[in-house]
């Protein structure tokens, strides 16, 4: 099945690069956000299934992000570069270790499809 991703990733590298995969799983990116207020903006004015948010952009954290996204009912998968992260509710929603391994995201995208 298709979804429509969109990406809050602050390293346009990183994001430029889950883009890719995603496109090559089958997927479409409707949006990439590097910045918080960015991100709030495209979650209300995009049409998405999945929204892929870095757990943290700069020194800012994404929960504003994540509780809009579970106020809209709008399924979402963080994602970091941290060990041993574990998220908490009304938080608790799959996590993506960096760097990516694709495997593991085609099972998550599978996941909250």
């Amino acid at each position: 099945m298709s979804l429509r991703i969109l990406i809050v990733e602050d390293e346009m590298l990183i994001a430029c690069t889950l883009e890719a995969t995603l496109r090559d799983l089958g997927h479409e990116v409707v949006g990439i956000a590097g910045r918080l207020d960015e991100a709030l903006e495209m979650v209300g004015s995009k049409e998405f299934d999945v929204a892929m948010l870095d757990l943290k952009l700069g020194t800012e954290m994404t929960f504003p992000v994540a509780d809009l996204l579970i106020e809209l009912n709008k399924k979402f998968i963080f994602s970091t570069g941290f060990d041993e992260v574990e998220v908490d509710d009304p938080y608790s929603q799959p996590v993506l270790k960096k760097p990516y391994d694709e495997a593991r995201l085609a099972e998550l995208m599978t996941q909250v499809s």
